[in-house]
């Protein structure tokens, strides 16, 4: 199989493996909803996120959608979209094989780019995931009212193109999903709707023309007109065509119209196509590039659980009260109608803490009892700990098993090693818990026959904690 290479890409095939790993730490003035809502909202550089997410996530997510940066050298308000072709393909590779680690062995990836990086970022993908698990091109239609390009003496660029890819071909869920007419009404909402009509309007443009126009702009708008090829009416593409070619002089239609846009923002009826095909409720969706939040608010409407990551302030600014709109129900765009969507739910908010483990694999001065026992909670058992649970040496019960972690003298033992080595004397004083029993700490002086006897499996600090 051919490979690519460009500056760095030694020094990237191990990118991923040492990256630090780093806590997830809570913030609640900035959740929202349901206490115990299983979604995440993570702020931070997503490399480092996605190896925070290992432990606890591996192997568990169902669908994955990023929207990467183009590479199309335009700086962007909130993106930073102007890397050189090498930086690109430095950014690109670690992280798509953190995310081949997170993706459930029946599960699906998306990919969207553009035409700089598409062919370049195929042969990637091919050697991450594999060329035998690469199961589709998608060509998502950029739309009128998106408006597209038109350069002197070369084509016009009307689509953009997804990558779709399983982690294993053999096991991947695929439902096949049959578009109702409904579907396609959900393009605009009932507001930018009737503005564009009324643009239109001003524009000259007859009410029945204008009417055709919204209806074919809505079609056109989303990633695929199958099955319902009889809804198409090619008169009606020819008329548009003539309008925005010759009536406008080539101006892309939304810049005619007076419409705002977000560049690269992807519909939510394109992100709930891929929902329905890849994904049950319930079912774990991961966006490691959100943007806007698009992909979180989709999920959320369709009942999956989610987790999306976004850097720096643009997650507390735009995806933070797109979401809390959302969950109280007081959004009715998008898909909100198709999913009858009537609110609820919640997310946690988090941030990326300090890295837990030196360069010396020992744990970091400084981390806290509740930091390193969320940790080793989320990476037993693949739940929250709570914000609320007590600071005590029993984490708690999970599926029958007690979890218990001694460490920073949780015990009352100050000294070093005081209160954090398993003896019979410190046995003694933990809570009792009647069950098998999982005890991290920095030594044990309990011979494994006892061990064995009282049905606890000790586990060493650091070197036992999954996903350093």
């Amino acid at each position: 199989m051919p490979l690519l290479s460009w500056h760095n890409r030694d020094e990237d095939l191990t990118r991923a493996a040492r990256t630090p790993y780093r806590l997830l730490e809570p913030v609640a003035s900035l959740s929202y909803g349901e206490v115990d809502s299983p979604n995440m909202l993570i702020e931070g550089d997503n490399l480092d996120a996605l190896k925070a997410l290992l432990p606890y996530y591996a192997g568990q997510v169902k669908c994955i959608f990023i929207d990467p940066p183009y590479n199309t050298r335009s700086a962007f308000e909130h993106y930073d979209d102007n890397l050189e072709h090498s930086q690109w393909l430095s950014m690109m590779y670690p992280r798509l094989e953190l995310l081949r680690e997170l993706l459930a062995e029946d599960g699906s990836i998306y990919v969207a780019i553009d035409y700089n990086e598409v062919h370049y970022l195929k042969i990637l993908m091919d050697e991450i995931f594999g060329r035998k698990n690469f199961q589709r091109e998608i060509i998502w239609r950029i739309g009128w009212l998106s408006g597209y390009k038109t350069m002197a003496k070369n084509y016009i660029r009307n689509h953009d193109t997804i990558l779709y890819y399983s982690k294993n071909a053999e096991k991947t869920y695929f439902n096949k999903i049959y578009l109702e007419k409904k579907d396609f009404a959900e393009r605009f909402s009932d507001t930018a709707y009737k503005a564009l009509l009324s643009r239109l309007s001003a524009l000259g443009i007859s009410k029945n023309e204008a009417s055709e126009f919204m209806e074919a702009a809505k079609v056109e708008g989303l990633p695929e007109r199958y099955p319902l090829e009889d809804t198409w009416n090619s008169s009606i593409y020819d008329k548009l065509n003539s309008i925005a070619v010759v009536s406008f002089s080539g101006e892309s239609v939304s810049k005619m119209l007076g419409v705002e846009e977000l560049k690269g923002q992807k519909s939510e009826a394109l992100i709930r196509r891929m929902l329905q095909s890849s994904t049950k409720p319930g079912d774990l969706v991961l966006d490691s590039f959100a943007g806007t939040g698009t992909t979180g608010a989709v999920a959320h409407k369709m009942n999956r659980r989610w987790i999306i990551i976004e850097r720096g302030n643009h997650a507390i600014t735009h995806v933070v009260p797109r979401l809390k709109l959302v969950i109280d129900g007081r959004e009715q765009s998008g898909v909100t109608r198709s999913e009858d969507w009537q609110g609820g739910g919640g997310f946690r908010f988090y941030k990326l803490g300090v890295p837990v483990f030196d360069e010396n694999g020992h744990i970091r001065a400084g981390i806290k009892f509740e930091h390193l026992a969320a940790h080793v909670w989320f990476a037993e058992t693949g739940t929250a700990r709570s914000t609320r649970a007590k600071k005590q040496a029993f984490l708690g019960e999970h599926g029958g098993t007690g979890y218990y972690l001694l460490f920073n003298g949780i015990l009352g033992d100050e000294r070093k090693t005081g209160g954090n080595v398993l003896t019979r004397r410190v046995l003694r004083s933990l809570p009792k818990f009647d069950g098998p029993k999982v005890i991290y700490g920095e030594a044990c002086d309990l011979p494994r026959e006892q061990l064995r006897e009282l049905d606890i499996a000790f586990r060493q600090t650091p070197y036992d904690i999954k996903a350093r």
